[in-house]
C-alpha cells in the first residue's frame, strides 16, 4: 500500500505541472508582453552654407541685371559631396538634361528680380563651339553661374542617434499593460532575437542636397563668387519606430516567443475598440514618392539660400 500511494503522488505531481506548462487541454499557456521601440535622434547641427566672395564680387555684383546659368557637364563621375565624403551619394540629380532643377533655379533668381536666361538657350547656342563666357555675354548677361553640382544623398545621423525602448506585461486582449522591469540580459535577448531583425530594415538615415556653384562675372571671365552647401532633413523627434507584442510559453522566459495580434473585443457593427489612433497612407503615396518629395523641398531651400546670398551683393551697388 504504501508504494501504490508513492506511485499515485508521482503521478499527480507530474500532472499538475504538465497542466501548469500547457493550460489543460486548451494547448500550451503563454506569457503576454508589449516592447515599444522608437528611433530618436536630435537635430543634425546644420553646418552654414560655405560662401566666399572675393574682393570683385563687392565692386561687381551688386550692379549685375541679367544673369545666366549653366547646368554641369556631367554629373556622373565625382560629384561635390562624394569628394570630401560627406554623406554616400544615392544619386545624381542633375544631368545634361535636367529641366526640372534648372528650372526652379531659374525661378528663385527671376524671383530676386534678375532677368535669366534660360539655361536651354545657353546650351544650344554652346553647341555651335562657342563658350560659355561668349554666349552669355552676346545674350547681354553680365554673371554666369556655373552649378557644379546638386545633389542628393543620405546621410548617417549623428552618434546620440539611439533606439529607446519600453517593456510591459500584457493579457491576450493587449489591454493592462503594466510596465515590465528587465534585467540587462533578458533586454539584450529580446532585442537580439526579436527586434533586431525589425529594426535592420528601418531607414534611420536622414536625406540631403548639396549644391556647389559658381558665379563668374562675364566680361573679364573672373570668378568672382563661390557657394556650397550641404542640407540635411532634420529628424522630427522620432524618426522611427513601432509595437512588437510577444507570447511566451509560460515558464520560458524570452527564450520560446512569437509575436502575436492582441485579441481586441469588438464593439456592435465590427467597430474596433483601441486606445489610440491610427492615420493610414494613401495607397497611391509610395515610398519612392516620399523620398523624391523630401528631395525636393530640400532642393528648393538650398537653391532659395543660394540666390539669397548671391543677391546680398546689392548692398554694395553704387
Amino acid at each position: 500500500m504504501h508504494e501504490y500511494m508513492m506511485r499515485v503522488i508521482a503521478l499527480g505531481t507530474a500532472a499538475a505541472g504538465a497542466l501548469a506548462l500547457y493550460g489543460c487541454s486548451s494547448g500550451p499557456s503563454y506569457e503576454y508582453y508589449k516592447v515599444s521601440s522608437r528611433f530618436v535622434s536630435s537635430a543634425q547641427g546644420q553646418q552654414a552654407p560655405e560662401v566666399i566672395a572675393t574682393p570683385a564680387y563687392n565692386q561687381l555684383a551688386g550692379r549685375a541685371t541679367t544673369v545666366a546659368v549653366r547646368a554641369p557637364d556631367s554629373c556622373v563621375n565625382n560629384t561635390a559631396n562624394q569628394a570630401t565624403g560627406g554623406a554616400a551619394a544615392a544619386g545624381t540629380i542633375l544631368q545634361t538634361n535636367c529641366g526640372v532643377e534648372m528650372g526652379e533655379i531659374e525661378r528663385a533668381l527671376t524671383r530676386a528680380g534678375y532677368n535669366v536666361i534660360s539655361w536651354n538657350v545657353l546650351q544650344r547656342e554652346m553647341s555651335r563651339d562657342a563658350s560659355a563666357a561668349q554666349v552669355a555675354s552676346t545674350l547681354g548677361a553680365q554673371v554666369l553661374f556655373q552649378v557644379n553640382s546638386l545633389e542628393k544623398s543620405q546621410k548617417t545621423l549623428g552618434a546620440d542617434a539611439r533606439w529607446e525602448r519600453t517593456y510591459f506585461r500584457t493579457d491576450a486582449s493587449g489591454f493592462s499593460a503594466t510596465p515590465l522591469p528587465l534585467t540587462e540580459d533578458a533586454r539584450a535577448l529580446i532585442a537580439r532575437t526579436y527586434l533586431a531583425p525589425i529594426e535592420a530594415s528601418v531607414n534611420t538615415r536622414s536625406y540631403a542636397v548639396t549644391l556647389d556653384a559658381t558665379a563668374v562675372w562675364v566680361k573679364t571671365g573672373q570668378s568672382l563668387w563661390y557657394y556650397r552647401w550641404t542640407r540635411a532633413a532634420e529628424p522630427s523627434g522620432v524618426a522611427a519606430g513601432y509595437d512588437l507584442r510577444l507570447a511566451c510559453y509560460y515558464g520560458y522566459g524570452f527564450n520560446s516567443c512569437q509575436a502575436f495580434k492582441p485579441t481586441l473585443p469588438t464593439e456592435p457593427g465590427g467597430l474596433v475598440t483601441a486606445a489610440g489612433e491610427s492615420v493610414a497612407v494613401s495607397a497611391s503615396e509610395r515610398p519612392e514618392d516620399l523620398e523624391r518629395a523630401a528631395y525636393a523641398e530640400l532642393s528648393k531651400e538650398v537653391i532659395n539660400d543660394f540666390v539669397d546670398n548671391f543677391a546680398k551683393a546689392r548692398q554694395f551697388a553704387r
